[in-house]
């Protein structure tokens, strides 16, 4: 399914990746549009879903590049950045599949409105005319 810029352009919002600022030249996303159209794949069309598996490979990667190392001035932890995003992305997800499941609580609900019965005329619908067997007049 090919997905607009507006789509993937709000799930680069939500990661963040809306500026391309990597690469040689600068002029490189995290993710290319590709790699945001296989998230929306997989997180239901939802952007905030998308972006939550997007905010747990980014930290996937970082807990990988990091690692945790301390030498003399400087240390990271990708272990607790990972934890970081890990918890940003399940949050993001989350929201999303309330937002899916709000969505689809509203599908197929109707409301049947019953008629009321007049002796005189028979029964009165909601549109003010009256039903008799054999039809509307």
């Amino acid at each position: 399914m090919s997905y607009t810029a507006s789509q993937i352009r709000a799930v680069r919002l939500l990661i963040p990746d809306a500026e391309a600022v990597y690469g040689a030249g600068s002029n490189e996303y995290i993710f290319e549009d590709a790699d945001i159209a296989v998230f929306l794949e997989q997180g239901f069309d939802n952007a905030k879903c998308a972006a939550g598996l997007a905010k747990m490979t980014v930290g996937g990667s970082e807990a990988l590049i990091l690692k945790v190392i301390k030498n003399y001035e400087t240390s990271t932890n990708g272990a607790a950045l990972m934890r970081e995003w890990q918890v940003a992305g399940d949050k993001l997800y989350d929201r999303g599949l309330t937002e899916l499941a709000d969505a689809d609580a509203d599908l197929g609900i109707f409301e049947i409105v019953f008629p009321e019965f007049n002796e005189d005329i028979g029964y009165e619908g909601e549109s003010g005319g009256s039903y008799r067997l054999g039809g509307w007049f």
